[in-house]
Protein backbone atom coordinates (compact mmCIF):
# COMPACT_ATOMS: atom_id res chain seq x y z
CA UNK A 1 0.00 0.00 0.00
CA UNK A 2 1.33 2.98 -1.42
CA UNK A 3 1.60 6.15 1.70
CA UNK A 4 3.37 9.06 -0.13
CA UNK A 5 1.02 11.58 -0.76
CA UNK A 6 2.25 12.51 -4.14
CA UNK A 7 2.37 8.68 -4.97
CA UNK A 8 -1.40 8.37 -3.96
CA UNK A 9 -2.32 11.38 -6.08
CA UNK A 10 -1.16 9.96 -8.62
CA UNK A 11 -3.09 6.83 -8.47
CA UNK A 12 -6.30 9.03 -7.33
CA UNK A 13 -5.86 11.51 -10.65
CA UNK A 14 -5.26 8.33 -13.21
CA UNK A 15 -8.49 6.31 -11.43
CA UNK A 16 -10.65 9.59 -11.91
CA UNK A 17 -9.18 9.77 -15.45
CA UNK A 18 -10.09 6.01 -16.28
CA UNK A 19 -13.44 6.07 -14.75
CA UNK A 20 -14.10 9.27 -17.25
CA UNK A 21 -12.70 7.02 -20.60
CA UNK A 22 -13.85 3.42 -19.65
CA UNK A 23 -16.87 3.27 -17.86
CA UNK A 24 -18.75 4.58 -20.81
CA UNK A 25 -16.97 2.32 -22.91
CA UNK A 26 -17.10 -0.88 -20.72
CA UNK A 27 -20.72 -0.14 -20.49
CA UNK A 28 -21.26 0.28 -24.45
CA UNK A 29 -19.32 -3.02 -25.04
CA UNK A 30 -21.08 -5.15 -22.43
CA UNK A 31 -24.74 -3.80 -24.12
CA UNK A 32 -23.52 -4.39 -27.79
CA UNK A 33 -22.22 -8.06 -26.94
CA UNK A 34 -25.72 -8.75 -25.45
CA UNK A 35 -27.58 -7.26 -27.98
CA UNK A 36 -28.95 -9.30 -30.79
CA UNK A 37 -28.66 -7.67 -34.63
CA UNK A 38 -31.89 -5.44 -35.23
CA UNK A 39 -34.34 -7.09 -38.27
CA UNK A 40 -33.93 -4.69 -41.58
CA UNK A 41 -36.66 -3.64 -42.66
CA UNK A 42 -37.16 -2.25 -46.44
CA UNK A 43 -40.51 -0.47 -47.35
CA UNK A 44 -41.87 0.38 -51.06
CA UNK A 45 -44.90 2.30 -52.29
CA UNK A 46 -46.24 3.46 -55.92
CA UNK A 47 -49.39 3.92 -57.82
CA UNK A 48 -50.59 0.96 -60.39
CA UNK A 49 -54.35 1.68 -61.79
CA UNK A 50 -54.67 5.03 -59.98
CA UNK A 51 -54.21 3.12 -56.72
CA UNK A 52 -51.37 3.72 -54.07
CA UNK A 53 -50.05 0.72 -52.74
CA UNK A 54 -47.13 0.45 -50.46
CA UNK A 55 -45.71 -2.33 -48.40
CA UNK A 56 -42.96 -3.44 -45.74
CA UNK A 57 -40.41 -6.36 -45.29
CA UNK A 58 -38.55 -7.04 -42.05
CA UNK A 59 -35.87 -10.02 -42.79
CA UNK A 60 -34.62 -11.07 -39.23
CA UNK A 61 -31.34 -13.11 -39.33
CA UNK A 62 -30.14 -14.94 -36.64
CA UNK A 63 -28.25 -18.23 -36.61
CA UNK A 64 -28.85 -20.32 -39.75
CA UNK A 65 -32.89 -19.51 -39.26
CA UNK A 66 -34.45 -15.97 -41.15
CA UNK A 67 -37.53 -14.58 -40.37
CA UNK A 68 -39.23 -12.56 -42.86
CA UNK A 69 -42.72 -10.42 -41.98
CA UNK A 70 -44.03 -9.21 -45.62
CA UNK A 71 -47.02 -6.49 -44.86
CA UNK A 72 -48.94 -4.95 -47.08
CA UNK A 73 -49.50 -1.24 -46.03
CA UNK A 74 -51.67 0.98 -48.21
CA UNK A 75 -54.06 2.44 -47.18
CA UNK A 76 -58.06 1.92 -48.11
CA UNK A 77 -58.63 1.82 -51.36
CA UNK A 78 -62.67 1.23 -51.12
CA UNK A 79 -63.79 -0.59 -54.68
CA UNK A 80 -60.66 -0.36 -55.70
CA UNK A 81 -59.28 -2.95 -54.39
CA UNK A 82 -58.29 -5.51 -57.88
CA UNK A 83 -55.50 -8.08 -58.38
CA UNK A 84 -53.34 -5.49 -59.83
CA UNK A 85 -53.28 -3.75 -56.40
CA UNK A 86 -52.82 -7.03 -54.41
CA UNK A 87 -49.41 -7.85 -52.90
CA UNK A 88 -48.17 -11.81 -53.67
CA UNK A 89 -44.89 -12.01 -54.16
CA UNK A 90 -41.02 -10.55 -52.25
CA UNK A 91 -37.93 -11.10 -54.55
CA UNK A 92 -34.45 -10.50 -52.95
CA UNK A 93 -30.82 -11.32 -53.34
CA UNK A 94 -29.21 -12.95 -51.26
CA UNK A 95 -24.91 -13.31 -51.31
CA UNK A 96 -23.72 -16.74 -52.41
CA UNK A 97 -26.83 -17.74 -53.96
CA UNK A 98 -28.22 -20.09 -50.84
CA UNK A 99 -30.67 -22.40 -51.55
CA UNK A 100 -32.93 -22.20 -48.38
CA UNK A 101 -35.50 -24.94 -46.13
CA UNK A 102 -39.08 -23.22 -46.05
CA UNK A 103 -40.45 -23.86 -41.82
CA UNK A 104 -43.87 -21.98 -42.29
CA UNK A 105 -45.94 -19.35 -43.11
CA UNK A 106 -48.49 -17.97 -40.85
CA UNK A 107 -50.61 -15.36 -40.67
CA UNK A 108 -48.98 -12.29 -38.85
CA UNK A 109 -50.44 -11.08 -34.97
CA UNK A 110 -53.73 -8.93 -36.38
CA UNK A 111 -54.33 -10.54 -40.03
CA UNK A 112 -57.01 -13.20 -41.15
CA UNK A 113 -58.21 -14.42 -44.22
CA UNK A 114 -60.93 -12.59 -46.06
CA UNK A 115 -63.39 -14.88 -48.35
CA UNK A 116 -64.79 -18.20 -48.39
CA UNK A 117 -61.80 -21.40 -48.63
CA UNK A 118 -63.25 -24.15 -51.11
CA UNK A 119 -61.38 -27.06 -49.07
CA UNK A 120 -61.43 -25.81 -45.57
CA UNK A 121 -63.41 -23.18 -43.47
CA UNK A 122 -60.75 -20.62 -43.29
CA UNK A 123 -62.05 -18.70 -40.02
CA UNK A 124 -59.57 -18.89 -37.37
CA UNK A 125 -57.27 -20.27 -39.92
CA UNK A 126 -53.34 -19.25 -39.24
CA UNK A 127 -51.37 -21.51 -41.03
CA UNK A 128 -51.11 -20.89 -45.18
CA UNK A 129 -47.97 -22.84 -45.44
CA UNK A 130 -49.36 -24.56 -48.41
CA UNK A 131 -50.60 -21.48 -50.32
CA UNK A 132 -47.16 -19.47 -50.43
CA UNK A 133 -43.71 -21.06 -52.13
CA UNK A 134 -40.32 -20.45 -52.18
CA UNK A 135 -37.66 -21.06 -54.62
CA UNK A 136 -34.14 -19.79 -55.43
CA UNK A 137 -33.25 -18.40 -58.32
CA UNK A 138 -36.93 -17.17 -59.25
CA UNK A 139 -36.56 -13.32 -59.19
CA UNK A 140 -38.45 -11.30 -61.88
CA UNK A 141 -34.69 -9.15 -62.40
CA UNK A 142 -32.06 -11.98 -61.41
CA UNK A 143 -32.99 -12.12 -57.67
CA UNK A 144 -31.91 -15.05 -56.23
CA UNK A 145 -34.92 -15.53 -53.72
CA UNK A 146 -38.52 -15.26 -53.99
CA UNK A 147 -41.08 -16.13 -52.37
CA UNK A 148 -45.07 -15.92 -54.00
CA UNK A 149 -48.49 -16.92 -53.53
CA UNK A 150 -49.37 -16.95 -57.07
CA UNK A 151 -48.20 -19.32 -60.37
CA UNK A 152 -45.15 -17.07 -61.40
CA UNK A 153 -42.75 -18.53 -58.56
CA UNK A 154 -43.30 -22.08 -61.17
CA UNK A 155 -44.91 -24.26 -58.38
CA UNK A 156 -41.82 -24.61 -56.05
CA UNK A 157 -43.31 -27.91 -54.07
CA UNK A 158 -45.28 -29.27 -57.09
CA UNK A 159 -48.67 -28.76 -56.85
CA UNK A 160 -48.84 -27.38 -53.34
CA UNK A 161 -47.00 -24.58 -51.36
CA UNK A 162 -43.86 -25.64 -49.83
CA UNK A 163 -43.94 -23.77 -46.58
CA UNK A 164 -44.08 -27.11 -44.33
CA UNK A 165 -40.02 -27.78 -43.64
CA UNK A 166 -39.79 -28.34 -46.89
CA UNK A 167 -42.89 -30.14 -48.22
CA UNK A 168 -46.35 -29.77 -49.13
CA UNK A 169 -48.66 -27.86 -47.06
CA UNK A 170 -52.01 -28.08 -46.62
CA UNK A 171 -54.66 -26.73 -49.51
CA UNK A 172 -56.72 -24.51 -48.40
CA UNK A 173 -58.52 -23.62 -51.51
CA UNK A 174 -58.29 -24.83 -55.28
CA UNK A 175 -56.80 -24.60 -57.29
CA UNK A 176 -54.18 -27.11 -55.41
CA UNK A 177 -51.37 -25.14 -57.28
CA UNK A 178 -50.40 -21.52 -56.47
CA UNK A 179 -52.04 -20.02 -59.21
CA UNK A 180 -53.88 -17.19 -59.83
CA UNK A 181 -54.68 -13.70 -56.95
CA UNK A 182 -55.84 -16.27 -54.38
CA UNK A 183 -53.98 -15.33 -50.70
CA UNK A 184 -52.65 -12.54 -51.93
CA UNK A 185 -51.74 -9.48 -49.12
CA UNK A 186 -54.24 -7.09 -49.06
CA UNK A 187 -54.45 -4.03 -46.68
CA UNK A 188 -55.70 -4.29 -43.06
CA UNK A 189 -57.33 -0.35 -43.34
CA UNK A 190 -60.87 -0.25 -43.24
CA UNK A 191 -62.43 -0.15 -46.76
CA UNK A 192 -61.68 -3.26 -48.31
CA UNK A 193 -64.11 -3.90 -51.05
CA UNK A 194 -63.45 -6.56 -53.44
CA UNK A 195 -63.96 -5.47 -57.48
CA UNK A 196 -62.27 -6.79 -60.32
CA UNK A 197 -61.52 -10.59 -59.59
CA UNK A 198 -61.05 -10.63 -55.92
CA UNK A 199 -64.72 -11.22 -55.18
CA UNK A 200 -64.56 -14.89 -55.24
CA UNK A 201 -61.21 -15.67 -53.94
CA UNK A 202 -59.72 -15.75 -50.47
CA UNK A 203 -56.73 -13.07 -49.52
CA UNK A 204 -55.10 -12.46 -46.54
CA UNK A 205 -55.69 -9.28 -44.97
CA UNK A 206 -52.61 -7.37 -43.62
CA UNK A 207 -49.76 -9.53 -43.20
CA UNK A 208 -47.76 -12.96 -43.74
CA UNK A 209 -44.40 -14.26 -41.42
CA UNK A 210 -42.06 -16.92 -43.41
CA UNK A 211 -39.55 -19.00 -41.52
CA UNK A 212 -36.58 -20.41 -42.82
CA UNK A 213 -33.76 -21.82 -42.74
CA UNK A 214 -30.53 -21.95 -44.40
CA UNK A 215 -28.19 -18.66 -43.45
CA UNK A 216 -25.75 -19.33 -41.12
CA UNK A 217 -23.11 -16.47 -42.06
CA UNK A 218 -25.12 -14.00 -43.15
CA UNK A 219 -26.08 -10.78 -42.24
CA UNK A 220 -28.12 -7.92 -43.26
CA UNK A 221 -25.35 -6.80 -45.89
CA UNK A 222 -25.62 -9.51 -47.48
CA UNK A 223 -29.02 -8.19 -48.77
CA UNK A 224 -29.88 -6.84 -51.62
CA UNK A 225 -32.00 -6.15 -54.96
CA UNK A 226 -35.75 -6.57 -52.77
CA UNK A 227 -38.40 -6.15 -55.21
CA UNK A 228 -42.25 -6.19 -54.13
CA UNK A 229 -44.58 -7.75 -56.51
CA UNK A 230 -48.23 -7.28 -57.13
CA UNK A 231 -50.91 -9.39 -59.15
CA UNK A 232 -50.49 -13.02 -60.95
CA UNK A 233 -47.98 -12.10 -63.73
CA UNK A 234 -43.89 -10.72 -63.49
CA UNK A 235 -45.20 -8.05 -66.18
CA UNK A 236 -47.93 -6.75 -63.47
CA UNK A 237 -46.41 -4.11 -60.86
CA UNK A 238 -43.73 -4.35 -59.31
CA UNK A 239 -41.63 -2.09 -56.63
CA UNK A 240 -37.88 -2.14 -55.72
CA UNK A 241 -37.87 -2.10 -51.87
CA UNK A 242 -36.63 1.12 -50.76
CA UNK A 243 -33.24 0.47 -48.51
CA UNK A 244 -33.62 2.76 -46.57
CA UNK A 245 -32.23 5.29 -48.66
CA UNK A 246 -34.68 5.98 -51.32
CA UNK A 247 -33.54 3.22 -53.90
CA UNK A 248 -31.73 -0.43 -53.18
CA UNK A 249 -29.99 -0.20 -56.57
CA UNK A 250 -28.51 -3.87 -55.99
CA UNK A 251 -26.92 -3.04 -53.15
CA UNK A 252 -27.72 -3.81 -49.06
CA UNK A 253 -29.86 -1.60 -47.00
CA UNK A 254 -32.52 -0.88 -45.24
CA UNK A 255 -33.36 0.66 -41.66
CA UNK A 256 -31.15 -1.34 -38.87
CA UNK A 257 -28.71 -0.66 -36.66
CA UNK A 258 -24.93 -2.04 -36.32
CA UNK A 259 -24.18 -5.82 -35.43
CA UNK A 260 -22.86 -6.52 -31.72
CA UNK A 261 -19.21 -7.71 -33.31
CA UNK A 262 -19.31 -4.07 -34.91
CA UNK A 263 -19.92 -2.31 -31.95
CA UNK A 264 -17.46 -3.99 -29.93
CA UNK A 265 -14.57 -3.18 -32.15
CA UNK A 266 -15.87 0.27 -32.39
CA UNK A 267 -15.68 0.40 -28.29
CA UNK A 268 -12.52 -1.37 -28.38
CA UNK A 269 -10.81 1.04 -31.22
CA UNK A 270 -12.05 3.98 -28.85
CA UNK A 271 -10.89 2.29 -25.60
CA UNK A 272 -7.19 2.03 -27.47
CA UNK A 273 -7.83 6.41 -28.13
CA UNK A 274 -9.05 6.77 -24.46
CA UNK A 275 -5.71 5.31 -23.18
CA UNK A 276 -3.53 7.11 -25.63
CA UNK A 277 -5.34 10.17 -24.56
CA UNK A 278 -4.82 9.50 -20.51
CA UNK A 279 -1.10 8.87 -21.49
CA UNK A 280 -0.81 11.94 -22.66
CA UNK A 281 -2.49 13.62 -19.76
CA UNK A 282 -0.61 11.86 -17.25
Amino acid sequence: MHNNPRVMSFFTQKGRVMKKYLTPLALAIAVSLDAGAAPIIYSASGTTGGVNVSATASFDLVGNNLTIVLTNTSGANALADVPGSTLTGLFWNFTGSPTLTTVSAMLTAGSQILGTCSQVNCAGVTDVSGEFGYKAGSGPTGQNQGIASSGYIANPGGNVGNFNNGGAGVNLDNPVSLDGINFGIVSSAAGYSPNGGLEAVPVISNSVTFMLTGVSGLTNSDISGVLFQYGTNFSEFSIPGDGGGGGNGGGGGGNSVPEPGSLALLGIGLLGLAAKRRGRRL
